[in-house]
């Protein structure tokens, strides 16, 4: 099950599941779908070839040390090339965010 917690900061990222294990909190998620545009023919496309899970050591959480399991997706375009989703900027500029809702 997917959860849709909103967390401040996370604006445009879906948290699918949150877990707590030895003191250190997980949380994993993803951008939400949109249309991507390839850098170099600037081709269009959803098609989403797979996925690849990104660790990223985030801010500490209510004292706990807190882990983003970041779900990138790699898109194929028309052309046949394979390419990643632009938006990890997404993701470090929402720890930047919540560093001033949390700090």
């Amino acid at each position: 099950m997917h959860s849709t917690m909103m967390i401040p900061g996370f604006e445009g990222v879906e948290v699918r599941k949150t877990e707590e294990r030895g003191g250190c909190l997980y949380l994993h998620v993803q951008i939400l779908t949109q249309t991507q545009v390839r850098p170099s023919c600037q081709a269009r496309t959803r098609r989403v070839h797979d996925y690849r899970v990104q660790k990223v050591q985030y801010l500490k959480w209510f004292e706990r040390l807190t882990y983003l399991f970041y779900r990138k997706r790699r898109y194929v375009c028309d052309c046949g090339k394979r390419f990643s989703e632009r938006k990890i900027r997404t993701v470090i500029s929402v720890r930047i965010v919540s560093i001033i809702y949390l700090a």
